[in-house]
């Protein structure tokens, strides 16, 4: 079975599309966001490559109310990430990635300040054991980003942004791809330049948080993750194929 960075592929280039539609709503009654992620899918499905979702829906929602939502998505070829931003110690993480993938999950997001040992390397170990995939955060969307990942260390010896350590350990760790908002695409071009094409970027803050995804693209990012855009818009499918053409003509522009 293919690692969750060859599903993705294999999904965006069958689908056409490297739209990640993030399903994170707000205002929806308790009792209606089970069948409102199950019709967003069923409007969407044809335009995406990937779901995320964060604690808007893991929270509220039980794990069977999940399973229904990611089995619906992988009927439709479409996988699933958890957003849960994994960071705590080795055993905790251990059963936050058994039931999150026993849900039905692809791949989980991952914070790299809790480092290797007794931290990341469970949430590889167990990930693997189920084919599922690590996304490393390295740079987040919000405009507090620069007080953490932006912060400098110290790196053998060097002066380095976290975000560039964050970088390097993706690759040395073999994550199936790392996180850097759309909202810097500076960093985008530098977090590129160290990963090149063999882990992908994935690229959140497109929209209302400010990112464009043509310049997310140019700098090197390869998925493009849209929420609030989409599911606040009038028309959430026309939204979607409105940023579909979008991408592809910045993929196909010289």
């Amino acid at each position: 079975m293919n690692r969750f960075k060859h599903r993705i592929e294999e999904a965006a280039t069958s689908k056409g599309t490297r739209l990640i539609l993030s399903l994170d709503p707000t205002g929806i009654d308790i009792s209606k966001l089970e069948s409102y992620a199950l019709e967003m899918l069923e409007k969407l499905s044809d335009y995406i490559c990937g779901v995320k979702l964060n604690w808007h829906l893991l929270l509220p929602l039980s794990l069977h109310d999940i399973s229904r939502i990611t089995s619906r998505a992988h009927e439709s070829g479409v996988q699933c990430i958890a957003d849960c931003k994994l960071n705590d110690i080795g055993s905790t993480n251990e059963v936050a990635v058994r039931y999150l993938m026993d849900a039905g999950f692809d791949a989980v997001t991952v914070n790299p300040f809790i480092g290797w040992m007794d931290g990341v390397d469970t949430i590889v170990r167990e990930a693997s054991v189920r084919y599922g995939g690590i996304i490393l955060l390295t740079y987040m969307s919000h405009k507090g980003a620069s007080e953490g990942y932006g912060r400098i260390t110290l790196e053998d010896g060097r002066a380095e942004p976290f975000y560039r350590v964050f970088a390097y350990r993706a690759l040395r760790w073999g994550c199936d791809g790392v996180v850097v908002g759309a909202t810097r695409t500076d960093i985008i071009r530098e977090v590129y330049g160290i990963l090149g094409e063999d882990i992908p970027i994935y690229s959140p803050g497109v929209g209302i948080q400010g990112g464009s995804i043509v310049d997310a693209l140019k700098s090197g990012a390869k998925y493009v993750i849209v929420g609030r855009s989409i599911l606040y818009s009038q028309n959430p499918e026309e939204e979607a194929r409105r940023l579909v053409k979008i991408i592809d003509s910045t993929l196909c522009s010289p």
